[in-house]
């Protein structure tokens, strides 16, 4: 009978299908992580983001002015809120008018006239206007926020997995390949 020394110095080999699994999981990781370009938006969503972008802000514009509105129609005595309005209408009939000049220029009045009365108004009526406006606008911008980041994740999920998950199995098995024979060579 013969006897063998184990060595204390064996090489700890990475496991090669262990570690295809793990660049899986990176790879498919990476796939939610990576960031999305505009080139990717437009091939996924055909070049309609930026329709679906505007949209939801024209929405969102028309929530905001639609609760302020009502709000005005319970409470007809704010002038704060009639101001505001007054100065919205110059600037939605501004938009609407699009080459027509003539709506152009009597909408630029409108606005002229508002401005001129907010600027009349009370301090505290001014005060309540601008915080009117930073509320109408914090809610636009959430919207918009809320409608790139649900473009986003779209583009995302329509993301192929075999784009991510193939190169990390093969970086996963190239890995632990080269980690086992750079442990081989330094045995010897």
């Amino acid at each position: 009978m013969q006897v063998c020394v184990i060595k204390n110095t064996e090489p700890k080999n990475a496991s090669i299908p262990l570690a295809m699994a793990a660049g899986a999981g990176a790879g498919l990781a990476l796939r939610h992580f990576m960031p999305v370009y505009q080139p990717e938006i437009d091939s996924v969503m055909f070049g309609a983001s930026q329709v679906l972008r505007d949209n939801n802000i024209k929405n969102a514009k028309k929530a905001v002015m639609n609760d302020l509105y009502k709000e005005a129609n319970k409470n007809k005595s704010n002038q704060a809120l009639s101001l505001f309005l007054e100065r919205a209408k110059a600037s939605f009939k501004y938009d609407a008018a699009g080459s027509n000049e003539k709506l152009k220029k009597e909408a630029v009045k409108m606005a002229k006239e508002a401005k001129e009365k907010i600027k009349a108004a009370p301090k505290q009526v001014r005060k309540e206007i601008q915080e009117l406006t930073a509320a109408a606008v914090n809610k636009v911008k959430a919207s918009k926020i809320l409608t790139e980041a649900n473009i986003k994740n779209a583009v995302k999920q329509a993301r192929p997995y075999a784009a991510f998950l193939l190169p990390g199995i093969a970086l996963g098995a190239l890995g632990a390949y080269v980690y086992n024979v750079i442990g081989a060579i330094k045995e010897n």
